[in-house]
């Protein structure tokens, strides 16, 4: 089991999808804080808890997933910026879902927009935010 697990997080796509994992995990949380403690709309909570969300990722996508060396700054604007039109592709696969399917749940939402919008991020991300 130990080299199973071994060789899986030799995979960039393996370590991405945990780091994803946990960024799924931080944007949930964030959108619960801002629409049910804040108060704003689902729709304007969503445009936050992804940039917390973004944010989580970058970090961890730099230690564990590229295990970069690059500088962290020029990386941080390098990924937002791939990254943003993911979070395009994602926030409107959330919102059509939310405002189009009458009673759509929120989270189940995020959840099947941030899968949708994955791959694309992993494709960017390994190609120019850290250039592995």
């Amino acid at each position: 089991m130990n080299i199973l697990l071994r060789k899986l997080l030799e995979n960039q796509f393996i370590r991405f999808g945990m780091v994803g994992g946990s960024g799924l995990v931080v944007d949930l949380a964030a959108l619960a804080f801002f629409w049910q403690v804040v108060g704003l709309d689902p729709l304007i909570a969503r445009i936050l808890s992804i940039w917390v969300a973004m944010t989580n990722n970058w970090f961890w996508n730099r230690v564990f997933t590229f295990r970069s060396e690059g500088s962290p700054l020029g990386e941080y604007f390098r990924f937002v910026l791939v990254n943003s039109v993911g979070a395009v592709i994602n926030y409107s696969t959330y919102g059509a879902l939310i405002t189009l399917i009458d009673g759509f749940s929120t989270y189940l939402a995020v959840i099947l927009a941030t899968l949708v919008s994955m791959t694309f991020n992993f494709v960017l991300s390994k190609i120019y935010a850290f250039k592995s």
